[in-house]
């Protein structure tokens, strides 16, 4: 097979617009509690003890917690997509690798393409005894991928993501206020030029990565920077 052929048939933007596709509606509806949570005055924390918090805050958290794991939400997507719900397990675990040496969701995007396609390769290749095929959807292909996955993000490809990553954050960052509207116009264009195909989508994912990654200033860090 030529490489334009393997290309077509592993079909990883189709399965990065599916993981889009699930990921909006968590996104939409964090994304409006968090905002609810902060206008009113609220703060995210660390964690929620009783007596010590009040509504706004608890939305502010809720809303937090959920953005902070985007990564795990769409390795879930793409490895689920490639290799069906067999993926799903692997898909989480190598999302929370990436959360934990913090590879960020360029990290999940990533792991969840290893995770499917592992465990994708297990279900083709790997033969078990006709008393054993019954474990395979629910056992042995979710423990051997995710295994595999988990550790190849966490000691290989993990660290080289997160400075990556890092490096792209801090370049945000530093944008002055005339670099970050070109920017912001030229995605916003590229958002609406095909109505919710490929580009926009492609478009979201990036945005998305730099949600996670939290490159835009909270109140706080305005206050300090201006």
């Amino acid at each position: 097979m030529t490489i334009k052929e393997i290309w077509k048939a592993a079909n990883p933007k189709g399965h990065l617009l599916t993981a889009i596709s699930f990921l909006i509606p968590i996104v939409c509806g964090a994304g409006f509690i968090i905002a609810i949570g902060m206008a009113m005055g609220g703060t995210a924390q660390d964690s929620l003890v009783s007596g010590q918090f009040d509504l706004w805050q608890s939305l502010a958290t809720m809303g937090a917690k959920a953005l902070g794991l985007l990564p795990v939400v769409i390795a879930c997507g793409i490895a689920g997509s490639i290799a069906g719900k067999p993926g799903i397990a692997p898909g989480f675990v190598v999302g929370l690798a990436a959360n934990a040496i913090s590879a960020g969701f360029i990290g999940g995007m990533i792991g969840g393409y290893l995770a499917g396609y592992i465990a994708l390769g297990i279900i083709k290749n790997v033969k078990v005894p006709d008393w054993a095929k019954g474990l395979m959807p629910t056992l042995i292909v979710p423990f051997f991928a995710s295994l595999a996955s988990g550790l190849i993000m966490i000691y290989i490809i993990g660290t080289p993501i997160g400075i990556f990553t890092d490096g792209l954050t801090s370049f945000l960052r530093s944008m002055g206020t005339s670099s970050n509207l070109i920017v912001g116009a030229v995605i916003g264009a590229l958002c609406i030029v095909d109505f919710g195909g490929p580009i926009n989508k492609t478009c979201f994912a990036f945005v998305l990565t730099l949600q996670a990654q939290g490159t835009e200033e909270s109140p706080n860090d305005f206050d300090k920077n201006h």
